[in-house]
């Protein structure tokens, strides 16, 4: 019984396909606008904003024009009236004739524009900056340009002589500087990204190699400028527990460009003690020059 059910059931359905009519695609219902926007001599408008309006129901399509003046108004009723209304920066606005559409059709409605002195209201822009939230902030740092460095005093000529002018910076008992309260020991020196520590711990006061009888691996008419790094978010500064004190030196630029210093220390420039003794006899001086310019111009400079 359910075989002949079944055979009867294909039957019909195969019947209804043959006696039903072909299905139609979709017709078109709308019409479309198309133009090229020109001024006086003839020559493009590019982005000018285009509105089509119905009279008729208030329908409202808008367009921006390209490059090439060209624009278009695809998918609009039909009937009307239509007006077009073009507005651009150093055009007198304008608005077209009415015109009427009908069912498929690509109307062409090329317009013209006239030139004309516009007058645009100033604008004021304002920001705030909240260095609390700033995406730019990378953690606890002190920063120091290279005119900061050569007008600050300093004793040595050393240029971990100026970490002491970050706050979270104190100079320890053998005339290290322990940051944050950690140990000198932990802190990390570099030059130009490469380590300068004292790595065989031989002893020096500043970190550096060499330390132990004042040398000085930098001399500070090279040092462009400078930062002390307490606690950075960068994954890229690491080794330390301390503090990161990271310096980068000068190059040549276009113009020579150069320098010469002369400092001195005697007992002439120290006074008594508390005690009222004198200083003993002692003169030190320190000089020095820097030069750099072009090698080739915009190419390979010196320093």
């Amino acid at each position: 019984m359910k075989r002949v059910l079944w055979s009867v059931g294909a039957f019909l359905a195969f019947a209804f396909l043959v006696a039903a009519p072909p299905l139609a695609g979709q017709g078109v219902t709308t019409a479309a606008v198309t133009g090229r926007l020109t001024d006086e001599t003839g020559a493009a408008v590019a982005l000018a904003e285009l509105t089509l309006v119905s009279g008729s129901t208030g329908e409202r399509h808008a367009v921006r024009a390209r490059q090439d003046g060209v624009y278009n108004f695809e998918n609009v009723s039909v009937g009307g009236p239509y007006t077009i209304a073009v507005r651009a920066m150093g055009f007198e606005p304008m608005t077209s004739a009415t015109f009427y559409l009908s069912l498929g059709q690509r109307l062409v409605v090329d317009l013209s524009l006239k030139r004309a002195a516009v007058e645009v209201a100033g604008v004021n822009v304002s920001a705030e900056s909240d260095q609390l939230r700033s995406t730019a902030r990378t953690g606890a740092q002190t920063f120091l340009s290279d005119s900061t460095v050569h007008r600050l005093p300093t004793l040595n000529r050393s240029f971990t002589d100026f970490v002491s002018t970050a706050p979270q910076v104190a100079r320890t008992g053998g005339g290290g500087n322990s940051v944050a309260g950690q140990n000198d020991r932990y802190n990390n020196v570099q030059v130009d990204g490469g380590s300068n520590n004292d790595l065989f711990n031989l002893g020096s006061t500043n970190g550096l190699p060499g330390g132990s009888v004042n040398a000085r691996p930098l001399s500070l008419e090279s040092v462009r400028e400078f930062q002390i790094l307490i606690a950075p978010f960068d994954v890229r500064q690491g080794g330390f527990t301390g503090g990161l004190i990271n310096a980068v030196t000068k190059s040549g630029t276009n113009e020579f460009h150069g320098s010469a210093f002369y400092s001195m220390q005697g007992d002439a420039l120290v006074g008594k003690d508390s005690a009222g003794t004198k200083a003993n006899d002692f003169s030190l001086g320190y000089y020095g020059f820097s030069v750099g310019g072009p090698i080739v111009r915009d190419r390979l400079h010196f320093f």
